[in-house]
C-alpha cells in the first residue's frame, strides 16, 4: 500500500479534493508495515475513525476478516456506523438495545458480510458473544479500541469490563494487528494502555490544541445562579450546543428550566430515553443536533466522546469534570469546522459534593467484597437473586463487587450462576487506594484549572503531556477578555428560585418485584399505587435544604412549605378522584410528618388519620421492626417490608362494642400477595388516600403498604416530603 493508493481510498471515501492531515497517512503505513500494537494520539477531531475506516477497507480487499472493534458509547457507536455506511463499509453493532437484531447481525457475519463489528466492552463477558458471535466472525483482521483512554479512565472503577481486553488480546488477537486511538492519552492512559495490549506498544502521538475554540472559566456557587446564567447567555450564542451535566437528575433539571425560559432543549444520557409509546429517542435527539433543529442538548458523560457535529457552537459544563482528560474529550465535541467556538466551565458549590459521592461508589470496598467470597464459599452456586436475599448490601454494590471479583478470577460465572474458584481471596486495598489517590488528583487539577489566569488550553494540554503544548492567545486569560459576563441578572435568579422551588418529582408506582420473592415478579395490577408526587430532592437547592434541616433539627415545615404543597396538590397535580383522606406511617421522621399530614388535612379540608391514634386506620409494626432505610438492597427491602407492617381497622358493633380485624400481607400464598379483609365494614367505603411519607428513595415502603391498601379497594396516591436518587 502507497501513498497514491490510500489517497484514492480517501477521496473515495470524502470527495475528490480530500487530502490527508498530518499523520493520517503515517499511521495508515504503520499499522499496514509494521503491524504490532499501536496507539494513535490526535486532537479531536483529527479524524481518527477515517484512519481505521481505510485500514479495513484495504484488509477487507485483501482477503482478511472483518475489524472487531469496542466502543464506549451507544452514541458513538451510531455516529461510526452512519459515517462508514456513507463510505461503503459494512458497520453493524451487537449491542444491550438491539439484542432482537442479534440473530441477523450473526447470519451476516458468518455469511462474511460485516466490515465492521461495533461492541461494548460489556460484550467480552457476555456467553453469547464468545460462544456463538467470536466463532462466527472466521478470522479477525483487526482489532480496535476507539476511546482507548476509557481503559484508565472508566477500567478501573466505572467499567471494569475493559480490564477484559487483557485477555482477548493474549489469548485470541495476539498476531494480528491492533489499535487504540484516543485524543487524551497522558502518560497515565499510555501506561494502563501498555498494560491492557501488552508490551511493544509503538504510540504515534500528535499536537492536541484545537484552533479557535476559546475558553472561559466562571464561578457560580448556587444552582440558582448557574441556572440563570444558562437562560441569559446560550441564546446569545449562534448555533447549538451540549451542556453536560454530571447527573441524569441535573441533566432533566436543566432541560425542564431552559425549556420554561423559551429555549429549545432536551435531556440526554446513556440507555434508552423513551418517547410516548415506548420507543427510544436518542438517535433523533443526536440528529435533531446535528440538524440544528434542536438548540441545546443537556446531557451527561453519555455524549462525551466520538460525537461528530463539525458545527457545534459551544460547550458548556454545569458542573465540573472529575478530571483534564474528561474535560478535553467533552469540551472537543466543539469547534470543529467552524472558526469560533467556545467551551464554558461553570464551577458550583455542589460539584465536590457529586464527586465525592462518584469516588466513595467507584470501587467495591473489602467487607463487601469479602461478605459475597464467603457466602460463595459456602455454597456451590447462588444466583445474584439468592445473593441480594442473603446479603443487606444494595444492588449495585453487590453487582458491582461481583463483577471485580469475576474479572479478578475470584468467582466464575456459568449462565447465570456464580461460584468460587481456587484463586485465593485477597483484597488489592494498595491498588485501591493509589487509584483513589489518582482521582483525587486529578480533581485537584480542575480545580488548579478553574481559578488559573495563564493560558487555559496550554493548561489542558500540559495535563494530557501534550510535547507541542503552547499558548493558544484566544481563550478569555489570553486575550483579557471575558467572553461571557460572571453573573446573572437578579430577575433571572429569583426566576431560577421559584422554578427550584416547584421542582417536583414523580413517584411512578413499582410494576414487578424483585426476582426469587415469589413465583412471578409481576406485580397485579390492583395492587399498583397512583402516580405519586415528592416535593424535592433532599440532596438540592429549593425545598431540599428545608426539609434536610427539620429532619436533622427535628423541627416541622414552614407555612411557606405547607403552601407550596396544598399547591402541588391541587393546582400541579390535581389528581382524580381527589384524595378524601390523609394518612400517613410510622416513619423516621413521624413527628415531622404527622405534623405536616394534620395541617395538611385543614388546609385541604379532608380527613386526616394519623396512624398512632387509630380512631378507624392504623398501620402498626407487624413480626419485624428493622427500619427499611436499614434494608440495602431490594431483596432485603422488600422481604423486610412484608413482614414489618399490618394494617389495623377500628369499627363499632352493636352495643358499642369495639371490634378489631387486622389486613396482612400473606407472602407466600398462591404466588401473589394477598390480604385477610374478611368482615371489614371501614373497607366498604373505598376511599381516595393519600399516603404520606418522610421521604422516598427505592419506593418500596409506599410500594408494600399502598399494595395493601389498593388490594382492600382503596385508590392509593403516594406523597412524600423529599426524594432520594441513588
Amino acid at each position: 500500500m502507497n501513498h497514491t493508493n490510500a489517497l484514492d481510498l480517501l477521496q473515495k471515501m470524502l470527495g475528490p479534493n480530500a487530502s490527508f492531515r498530518p499523520g493520517q497517512y503515517e499511521t495508515i503505513d504503520s499499522v499496514i508495515n509494521k503491524g504490532g500494537k499501536q496507539l494513535l494520539v490526535q486532537k479531536t477531531g483529527w479524524g481518527k475513525s477515517i484512519i481505521y475506516f481505510i485500514l479495513t477497507k484495504i484488509f477487507r480487499d485483501t482477503g482478511k476478516g472483518p475489524t472487531l472493534l469496542i466502543s464506549p458509547l451507544l452514541s458513538l457507536m451510531r455516529n461510526q456506523i452512519y459515517h462508514a455506511s456513507k463510505i461503503g463499509i459494512h458497520a453493524e453493532s451487537i449491542n444491550s438495545t438491539n439484542y432482537k437484531d442479534w440473530d441477523k447481525v450473526i447470519n451476516q457475519i458468518a455469511n462474511n458480510a460485516v466490515d465492521i463489528l461495533l461492541v461494548s466492552p460489556e460484550r467480552l463477558s457476555n456467553q453469547t458473544f464468545i460462544q456463538e458471535i467470536l466463532p462466527a466472525m472466521k478470522g479477525i483482521g483487526m482489532f480496535v479500541v476507539d476511546e482507548v483512554h476509557c481503559i484508565s479512565d472508566w477500567g478501573h472503577d466505572f467499567r471494569p469490563d475493559y480490564r477484559r481486553i487483557r485477555n482477548l488480546i493474549r489469548e485470541t488477537f495476539d498476531d494480528i494487528p491492533i489499535l487504540g486511538t484516543t485524543a487524551t492519552a497522558n502518560d497515565r492512559v499510555v501506561k494502563d494502555v501498555e498494560e491492557q495490549f501488552g508490551e511493544n506498544v509503538i504510540t504515534l502521538r500528535g499536537p492536541l490544541a484545537r484552533s479557535g475554540l476559546k475558553f472561559q472559566n466562571i464561578i457560580l456557587g448556587s444552582t440558582a445562579e448557574r441556572l440563570a446564567w444558562l437562560a441569559e447567555n446560550i441564546p446569545k450564542i449562534q448555533g447549538s450546543g451540549i451542556v453536560y451535566c454530571l447527573t441524569r437528575k441535573d441533566a432533566y433539571r436543566v432541560s425542564e428550566w431552559l425549556k420554561l425560559v423559551g429555549i429549545d432543549s432536551y435531556h440526554y444520557w446513556g440507555g434508552t430515553i423513551p418517547d410516548e409509546e415506548g420507543d427510544d429517542l436518542s438517535p433523533q435527539l443526536e440528529q435533531d443536533l446535528i440538524d440544528n433543529d434542536i438548540k441545546v442538548l443537556i446531557a451527561t458523560s453519555a455524549l462525551g466522546m466520538g460525537f461528530d457535529k463539525p458545527d457545534l457552537s459551544f460547550v458548556v459544563h454545569y458542573q465540573s469534570p472529575g478530571s483534564a482528560v474528561a474535560y478535553y474529550q467533552q469540551v472537543g465535541r466543539a469547534g470543529r469546522a467552524v472558526d469560533e467556538s467556545y467551551g464554558i466551565l461553570l464551577h458550583g458549590n455542589e460539584d465536590d459534593e457529586i464527586l465525592d459521592y462518584f469516588l466513595k461508589e467507584a470501587f467495591p470496598t473489602e467487607e463487601e467484597s469479602n461478605e459475597i467470597i464467603q457466602h460463595l464459599e459456602s455454597v456451590d452456586e447462588a444466583r445474584l437473586g439468592d445473593i441480594k436475599k442473603s446479603l443487606n448490601l444494595k444492588d449495585g454494590r453487590i453487582s458491582k463487587a461481583i463483577k471485580h471479583l469475576e474479572i479478578d478470577g475470584f468467582i466464575a460465572k456459568d449462565s447465570s450462576k456464580y461460584s468460587r474458584t481456587p484463586k485465593p481471596w485477597i483484597y488489592d486495598k494498595e491498588r485501591v487506594e493509589k487509584l483513589k489517590e489518582i482521582r483525587l488528583e486529578e480533581r485537584q487539577k480542575i480545580a488548579d484549572y478553574i481559578s488559573y489566569n495563564d493560558c487555559l488550553m496550554k493548561f489542558i494540554t500540559n495535563e494530557l503531556d501534550d510535547p507541542e503544548s503552547q499558548k493558544c492567545g484566544i481563550c478569555s486569560n489570553c486575550s483579557k477578555q471575558e467572553f461571557f459576563p460572571k453573573t446573572a441578572s437578579k430577575e433571572l435568579i429569583f426566576k431560577a428560585l421559584e422554578f427550584l422551588n416547584q421542582d417536583y418529582q414523580l413517584i411512578e408506582p413499582r410494576k414487578r418485584w424483585p426476582a426469587g420473592i415469589f413465583n412471578s415478579t409481576i406485580i397485579p395490577p390492583e395492587q399498583h399505587n397512583e402516580q405519586g408526587r415528592s416535593m424535592c430532592l433532599l440532596e438540592d437547592a429549593g425545598w431540599g435544604i428545608e426539609i434536610k434541616k427539620c429532619f436533622r433539627d427535628n423541627t416541622t415545615v414552614s407555612d411557606d412549605f405547607l403552601d407550596a404543597a396544598a399547591h402541588l396538590i391541587t393546582e400541579v397535580w390535581n389528581p382524580k378522584p381527589f384524595p378524601d383522606v390523609i394518612v400517613d406511617f410510622i416513619g423516621s421522621h413521624y413527628s415531622a410528618v404527622a405534623n405536616f399530614g394534620e395541617r395538611l388535612s385543614e388546609r385541604l379540608n379532608i380527613n386526616y388519620w394519623n396512624t398512632l391514634d387509630p380512631d378507624e386506620l392504623l398501620i402498626q409494626e407487624g413480626k419485624r421492626n428493622f427500619k427499611m432505610s436499614h434494608m440495602k438492597n431490594s431483596q432485603q427491602k422488600v422481604v423486610n417490608g412484608l413482614d414489618k407492617w399490618k394494617i389495623m381497622v377500628r369499627h363499632h358493633a352493636i352495643g358499642g362494642l369495639a371490634q378489631q380485624q387486622e389486613a396482612y400481607f400473606l407472602n407466600h400464598i398462591n404466588d401473589e400477595i394477598t390480604v385477610n379483609n374478611d368482615s371489614m365494614d371501614f373497607h366498604k367505603q373505598k376511599r381516595n388516600i393519600l399516603l404520606i411519607d418522610d421521604y422516598v428513595d427505592s419506593r418500596w415502603t409506599f410500594t408494600i403498604l399502598g399494595g395493601m391498601l389498593s388490594k382492600l379497594g382503596h385508590r392509593v396516591y403516594p406523597f412524600s416530603l423529599g426524594m432520594v436518587i441513588k
